[in-house]
């Protein structure tokens, strides 16, 4: 299958900033549209779930560029005390993440059986932690777990189909968080676990040698987005 690759002018047909309550704190995200076809009137859904960093949405533009590509409207948000979004000491991050999920799922346009939750790093752990919630506003179709943190014990907390991708220089190693998470989680159940070791790529997927999103992470990404 040819893979698009990222590509800074991939056409939105329409961009909305939504406005949203999280745990006792305001919020602030939006949704993307692609652009495909004048008679394509719904999209799958490819959810952003942030890692621990300080980033707020645009630090995960390049994941929504090859969700755009791939044909996804694409949600992302900006975590408390990031971006548009409010700060707050009181309430539960997890429960912010669960609120903005509910969120996208009400926005229009959406094939909701048709949803893939991306969650990088800290992401990854958050949401083995509270899959049960997610899956209670919707089951996602497929979860990308990007610098996987999950084991091969706590991945089976997910129960969809999977695809992994690490870094070749993750401080974590992918023959642990790559390799043995997706053969384990395709002996448990029959989904389909797939991993992607991305050459010389950091834990964030950052090629050293052009300072880019690494172009193999991106086209693995694509692939599978396609794909399932």
């Amino acid at each position: 299958m040819i893979v698009n690759q990222i590509d800074e002018r991939v056409a939105v047909a329409h961009t909305e900033e939504i406005v949203f309550a999280g745990d006792g704190v305001r919020l602030d995200g939006q949704i993307e549209y692609p652009i495909l076809s004048t008679r394509q009137k719904i999209f799958p859904l490819m959810f952003i779930l942030h890692h621990a960093g300080c980033d707020d949405r645009e630090g995960y533009s390049h994941f929504a560029q090859a969700g755009l590509a791939s044909g996804y409207a694409v949600f992302r948000w900006d975590k408390r005390g990031t971006g548009r979004s409010g700060a707050g000491g009181c309430g539960s991050t997890t429960q912010d993440a669960v609120n903005a999920y509910e969120v996208a799922l009400e926005q229009p346009h959406l094939d909701r059986k048709r949803v893939v939750i991306l969650a990088q790093a800290a992401g990854t752990g958050l949401l083995g932690d509270s899959f049960g919630l997610f899956a209670r506003v919707q089951l996602p179709y497929g979860v990308v777990l990007a610098t996987n943190a999950l084991d091969e014990q706590a991945v089976l907390a997910i129960e969809s189909r999977v695809l992994v991708i690490m870094g070749q220089n993750d401080w974590r190693q992918w023959q642990k968080y790559g390799k043995s998470v997706c053969e384990n989680h395709n002996a448990a159940y029959k989904h389909g676990a797939h991993y992607y070791v991305a050459p010389y790529a950091d834990r964030m997927l950052q090629d050293p040698r052009s300072s880019e999103f690494h172009f193999g992470a991106n086209t693995a990404l694509q692939d599978w987005l396609q794909t399932i």
